[in-house]
């Protein structure tokens, strides 16, 4: 097929479809309206499919797109009378535009305002800042402001930094603000105070003190029965520390006992729990057995944590000076595990981990601390004239214990090792009165101090005090959790 080309070499449009001319144009050769009309409403289909597709990713260029198609019918609406090549030339200029500008627009669409980056390992936060779009000057500036309120170089894995853009004078997006929370409660922030200059304060948020009741039955494990309950770990710890002089926890403690304990926080605005404050009152029901204890200050501003009839829970040496450990091997004849043959065992042996921390039983002064024989590394520490305790097989000492040293029940001197004649990481731990070996289970030791008349009678009234608060935060507590739960 051919088609007849005017002088100019142009084709008219009426020799490309089979029509009538009469059909496309008018008596004064000018393209009839509704094919105008036809051709626009075509293009503006074909954006809005376009539009349709693309509306989540180019919401800012889609919107100029549709705009040009609006600015297409009002070019039918202006120029009903325009000829063939008028019209041709009107409509390739108006749609190319449209693209034109739809397409500079998603090469220009602007950048989040907003953006949090997370510190990987090895990263550092010039490095981090810097992958985030900054100069290399705004960097520097910026790494050196926050510098003022923490040290960029101690910066650890998983930190996370807020990231605040907004468009300069020429529409360029510019870091406005940098905020880091250093700790729970401490956040840095970065602020811009110039083109590339930038100033660092610290703010602190508001703390508020409350006080929470929990109770726990223990199914498996102390720890475990706790966390179920909501018992944050640091107060069991607490809590076993408190009873340590009169529990065993390896071994006293059976499925279906119960902790209760009521305790303060420090916590912030938002709820977010900071650290631990006074645990004010526990109680341990073990075989049905209840034990309870509570703190108490005295008039000589010391403070300590008695049983209800005002007598100290504290006993001259604690139960056992390990925690989580088995005992492997009891008091008493036994045959030797690496010798083969039976002798006296003149101590307990606790299996553990190596480290392991092992804690000073009693108050005293450090008597003796290197090695020592088939002991391998050994601890022995004086408490009084007549008491001593001895810790053999450590796999090193603990920090500032040497001869001569004062240490403080529970005070960290060690930690269990398999040093000397032994088979396996374990602690040998002895007891002597009289510098003669005894069983730590059968020895009598004496408790601490009783109330005296004056504290006494304080003390029973705190008790009655403490007894009401914990009913009323458990209620209170209860009923809180009942109403989250839709109850």
């Amino acid at each position: 097929m051919r088609f007849k080309a005017s002088a100019n070499n142009k084709v008219n449009v009426h020799t490309l479809i089979r029509l009538r001319r009469r059909y496309l144009f008018t008596r004064g050769n000018k393209i009839r309206l509704r094919y105008i009309t036809g051709a626009v409403m075509v293009a503006a289909a074909g954006l809005t499919v376009i539009t349709a597709s693309l509306t989540n990713v180019f919401s800012g260029p889609l919107q100029i797109a549709q705009t040009q198609t609006a600015a297409l019918f009002e070019i039918a609406a202006l120029a009903p009378d325009a000829g063939d090549e008028e019209m041709t030339a009107l409509l390739q200029n108006g749609i190319s535009s449209g693209i034109r500008k739809a397409s500079n627009a998603i090469q220009k669409s602007e950048k989040p305002r907003f953006r949090e980056i997370e510190v990987g390992n090895g990263d550092t936060v010039a490095g981090v800042l810097q992958q985030a779009g900054l100069s290399g000057n705004e960097t520097h500036e910026a790494v050196k402001a926050l510098g003022k309120y923490f040290d960029v170089r101690k910066i650890k894995s998983g930190q996370k930094i807020d990231l605040h853009f907004r468009p300069d004078s020429h529409g360029k997006m510019t870091l406005a603000k940098m905020q880091m929370d250093v700790d729970p409660i401490k956040q840095v922030s970065v602020t811009r105070s110039g083109a590339e200059k930038f100033i660092a304060e610290m703010n602190e948020k508001q703390l508020t003190s409350r006080t929470h009741a929990k109770a726990a039955k223990i199914q498996t494990s102390l720890y475990g029965s706790a966390a179920r309950a909501n018992i944050p770990q640091s107060v069991i710890a607490e809590v076993i520390r408190l009873y340590s002089w009169n529990i065993d926890f390896q071994r006293d403690i059976r499925p279906g006992d119960k902790i209760e304990v009521l305790y303060d926080s420090h916590e912030t605005e938002d709820g977010q729990y900071t650290k631990l404050g006074d645990v004010l009152y526990a109680s341990l029901t073990i075989g049905g057995r209840q034990l309870p204890i509570y703190r108490f200050e005295m008039d000589g501003g010391s403070v300590g944590y008695f049983g209800p009839d005002g007598s100290s829970t504290r006993k001259t040496l604690m139960k056992t000076p390990i925690d989580g450990a088995r005992i492997s091997s009891g008091f008493g004849m036994r045959r030797h595990p690496v010798l083969g043959y039976t002798k006296m065992h003149k101590g307990m042996d606790f299996a553990a981990p190596t480290g392991t921390p092992i804690y000073a039983a009693g108050d005293g002064k450090v008597e003796y601390a290197g090695r020592f024989s088939s002991f391998g590394n050994y601890i022995k520490i004086t408490h009084n004239s007549k008491l001593k305790t001895a810790y053999a097989h450590l796999s090193r000492m603990g920090k500032g214990i040497k001869v001569g040293a004062r240490v403080k029940q529970g005070q960290v001197i060690g930690y269990v090792g398999t040093t000397g004649r032994s088979t396996g990481p374990h602690l040998h731990y002895e007891v002597m009165v009289n510098n003669k070996q005894v069983n730590p289970n059968s020895v009598n030791l004496p408790t601490g101090q009783q109330l005296a008349s004056g504290d006494l009678k304080r003390f029973k009234a705190l008790v009655n005090s403490v007894n009401q608060k914990y009913t009323a935060r458990s209620k209170d507590q209860k009923s809180r959790q009942n109403s989250q739960d839709g109850v």
